[in-house]
């Protein structure tokens, strides 16, 4: 397989910064190879007879990030299931996903 991009280095050997063009190469080249997958983080009611969507989140290849207004919180989990289970201390919550759940998280022991 050929380098997205080819390293270029100046007169003393070291390596050129990559030009904005080649970020984007490589960045889309990763997107593309580890697609992100979209969820919405909701809580049901005590009973389970209703429940309200608490807000979004995005799973990307090494982490999640989630937008949770109803209960202001913004930030990284290591996974899905993490940000759940911290959730889960004070209410039930749950992850319904939009785009199908991401095969390998972070650390898991079939990745080393």
């Amino acid at each position: 397989m050929a380098p997205l991009v080819e390293l270029e280095f100046d007169e003393h050997g070291k390596l050129r910064p990559f030009t904005p063009e080649q970020c984007m190469t490589i960045l889309t080249q990763w997107a593309n190879d580890y697609p992100s997958a979209r969820f919405v983080v909701v809580a049901l009611d005590p009973d389970g007879s209703d429940g309200e969507s608490l807000g979004w989140g995005l799973a990307l290849p090494d982490h999640v990030f989630a937008n949770l207004p109803k209960v202001a919180t913004t930030g990284h989990f290591r996974t899905a299931q993490d940000l759940v289970d911290i959730l889960r201390l004070s209410m039930d919550a749950r992850i319904i996903w939009v785009d199908p759940e991401p095969e390998h998280w972070p650390d898991d022991p079939d990745d080393q």
